[in-house]
């Protein structure tokens, strides 16, 4: 009699949404702190919220899983028409292998999305089809605080794209780059037609040039030394890539909190951003010291299950 509460219980613990910004497959909570793997080519598990957006089988823009429903990506990707036979594809950095595909429900770009100046360069994708967490397959957190010296281990990644004039030929394995966040002054010495609510990043002295970065990924931070990562930006435009140095702008993901929150609820499918308190009169504070959704899903139904068993136990003496 005990083992089917009991079963019941730990099935409904399982279910519940996937801690974010996490890399179970990559490294542990014994190596909380540790750096990304140098190296051209992502791992195993490395970045286990970067999705492959495809049309016709072909990766066209990168993109990153924030829920089971929800991906972000940027808008300049479907500017001129929805590709046919767009597929989300989720789980794995080597495309070449069989991967799991998840089709649309629902493409929305921002009703503002300027193809001219890049301004408000930002979509969402609602996936038909919810995606089931694993190690492979992890949320990103999105970030509670626009400061960039907040951020830590900042990396790109992506499968090849058109990166400003130059197009490369697509990679079928996630290759990675290291990139350091700049503050907009000295973005602006360079690009002075910069528009709002944009980041700017640079290589990392000893990188590889960002060819291969994906238009409409992530840029991923790591927060202090904390084993949490989050999306600071999405990969909007680049210099070309002979340029030196080379400048990737980014979307900034904070400055559309509001954006994102309001578009998935009018689909009836709202998305909570991690990392904050959305209480009436709560300031915005760090997601480690806010217990997510998913977190306090996890204690209310372990206590619950320690009080079963102990109260069947209990029964028995």
């Amino acid at each position: 009699m005990l083992l089917l509460p009991l079963f019941s219980l730990t099935s409904l613990i399982s279910s519940v949404d996937a801690e974010c910004g996490l890399r179970p497959s990559y490294e542990s909570f014994l190596e909380t702190g540790k750096r990304t793997m140098a190296g051209r080519y992502a791992k195993a598990g490395e970045f286990p919220w970067h999705v492959s957006i495809q049309s016709n089988g072909k990766h066209i823009c990168g993109g990153t899983i924030i829920s089971a429903l929800w991906v972000l990506t940027a808008a300049h990707c479907f500017a001129e028409e929805v590709p046919p036979d767009l597929t989300v594809v989720v789980g794995g950095t080597d495309l070449s292998l069989p991967l799991e595909e998840h089709k649309p429900d629902s493409l929305i770009l921002h009703e503002n999305f300027d193809g001219m100046s890049m301004e408000n360069d930002i979509a969402l994708i609602l996936l038909g089809s919810p995606i089931e967490f694993s190690n492979e397959k992890t949320p990103i957190c999105l970030p509670f605080i626009h400061d960039i010296d907040t951020w830590q281990q900042c990396w790109v990644a992506g499968w090849g794209s058109t990166s400003g004039a130059v197009t490369v030929p697509a990679s079928h394995v996630l290759q990675k780059a290291r990139m350091k966040l700049i503050s907009r002054e000295q973005c602006l010495e360079r690009i002075p037609e910069l528009v709002e609510n944009v980041l700017c990043a640079e290589l990392e002295e000893g990188e590889r040039s960002t060819c291969q970065v994906d238009s409409g990924g992530p840029l991923v931070c790591s927060y202090w030394n904390t084993m949490k990562w989050f999306q600071v930006g999405i990969v909007s435009w680049g210099e070309d890539c002979a340029e030196k140095p080379n400048h990737e702008i980014l979307v900034s993901v904070y400055s559309y909190h509001g954006w994102i929150e309001t578009e998935t609820a009018i689909r009836g499918k709202p998305f909570f951003i991690e990392g904050i308190d959305i209480s009436a009169n709560a300031s915005v504070v760090p997601s480690r010291l806010v217990p997510s959704r998913a977190q306090t899903q996890l204690v209310f139904l372990e206590y619950s299950l320690f009080l079963f068993i102990f109260l069947r136990v209990f029964r028995l003496v």
